[in-house]
């Protein structure tokens, strides 16, 4: 059960610290300097940091400077790469693998801030809001990296609607993750119907097919991160 309680942790110091933790004018002076960049490296002390905040414990040190220097080499590989779709996934990727791997190597030594906020809110919300976590702006740059490698949106009158989009996109990911993670598959059909409601001109068909592929992978998203919270919670068979 620690192992478990010891990889959400590590999961949810990634997603704080590599999401919301950075700018995307901060991500793209990592892009344009690469090595020269001083963000990189302060970034990786704070996945490092981060990570060893949510496991605190003396033993953890060596593993969590381990994370910041993998994290730190990742993310320097990926500087001097095409940027798009496979890169973002393969980052996230060699990131996770670490992740596991430090999951799998330390034993944790007593309780971890995580299993003392289960005393607090029930343990079975917390790979749930964790999911909530994963849908809103790591969803939002994944889906705005396909729709890109599809070209779909590219035009002036779908710049015009993309800051609403993720609005509504986070909010409509949050329900459906919440919804389909109790089992409660009806009140995502209501969800999709309410944003039938949305009406464009014949005539503007580029707009139309962004947002309808928006609304396709948004769904499509959080439809699987809310089956695997609620398995991982328990609150689905």
């Amino acid at each position: 059960m620690l192992v478990t309680w010891l990889l959400t942790s590590l999961f949810l110091s990634h997603v704080a610290g590599d999401f919301y933790l950075q700018s995307d004018a901060l991500c793209r002076q990592k892009q344009e300097l690469k090595a020269r960049s001083a963000f990189l490296y302060l970034h990786a002390a704070v996945m490092g940091l981060l990570a060893w905040a949510l496991v605190p414990q003396a033993g953890f040190a060596p593993y969590a400077l381990g994370i910041a220097a993998t994290h730190l080499a990742i993310d320097l590989g990926k500087a001097y790469i095409r940027q798009g779709i496979a890169a973002f996934v393969t980052d996230q990727l060699l990131h996770l693998a670490v992740i596991v791997a430090v999951a799998l190597l330390y034993e944790p030594q007593g309780t971890l801030p995580l299993n003392m906020l289960a005393d607090i809110v029930p343990a079975k919300f917390i790979p749930v809001a964790v999911g909530v976590a994963v849908a809103c702006k790591p969803s939002n740059i994944l889906i705005k990296l396909i729709l890109e490698k599809y070209q779909i949106g590219s035009n002036e009158s779908c710049r015009e609607i993309k800051n609403a989009g993720a609005l509504i996109g986070n909010l409509e990911r949050t329900l459906t993750i919440i919804f389909v993670s109790i089992g409660q598959y009806e009140a995502v059909g209501f969800i999709i119907a309410a944003k039938s409601i949305l009406r464009f001109k014949d005539t503007d068909t580029p707009k139309t097919e962004y947002v309808l592929a928006g609304t396709f992978l948004s769904f499509g998203t959080a439809v699987i991160i809310g089956l695997a919270a609620g398995w991982l919670s328990g609150l689905l068979p």
